[in-house]
């Protein structure tokens, strides 16, 4: 060990004593050495690289119902009925020509009560849409199947006629206000009088 780093040092001193011996731009050769035995390595190819899946979000198209109406903030399907003694379940029902009821829910007529004289909501039927403007807006007892005011009448027949206190009115629309009870009643009717606009 001494041996070598005896040569070790005395290289380097006659290096750093005589600089010309090798320099960077001298050219050195090399003899007797040859390919026999040497092994191409060869690197392995460049993996490639992962698909990039680019999914795009289609929004769902939503398609009005032919017959509907547009109010408080829904567009609710209209569906005909023979009697106003059918369910709405989750649509609004139109009985004779001016005649609309729906149930007090969400997804129906539960935002009726935000809806006061004056503002205006949009009905399509039967090909044609058209504007009302809401006129007027009663509540109603409800008594044994019939609507009241304080206890007295049955108004039921004028309100699915669109008619109240001696007017005709273009439409009337009918949901269940007031104290709930089991069973989807409720011991009030929300009626909305409107015009065509």
């Amino acid at each position: 060990m001494k041996k070598f780093l005896l040569i070790f040092f005395s290289s380097f001193i006659g290096i750093m004593a005589n600089p010309e011996i090798l320099m960077a731009s001298d050219s050195v050769s090399v003899h007797g050495l040859s390919n026999a035995g040497v092994v191409e390595t060869v690197l392995p190819p460049e993996p490639e690289p992962e698909p990039v899946i680019v999914s795009t979000y289609v929004a769902p198209v939503y398609v009005a119902p032919a017959n509907n109406i547009q109010i408080a903030g829904r567009v609710i399907e209209i569906v005909d009925v023979a009697s106003t003694e059918v369910n709405a379940g989750n649509h609004v029902n139109k009985y004779g020509e001016k005649f609309l009821y729906g149930h007090n829910s969400a997804g129906v007529f539960g935002g009726l009560y935000n809806v006061g004289a004056g503002s205006v909501f949009a009905m399509s039927y039967g090909g044609t849409t058209r504007n009302y403007q809401v006129m007027q807006v009663v509540v109603f007892e409800k008594n044994d199947g019939m609507l009241q005011l304080e206890g007295e009448g049955n108004y039921m027949g004028a309100v699915s006629r669109a008619r109240y206190a001696g007017v005709n009115y273009d439409l009337s629309m009918m949901t269940c206000y007031g104290t709930m009870y089991s069973g989807g009643d409720a011991s009030h009717r929300l009626v909305l009088f409107a015009n065509a606009i």
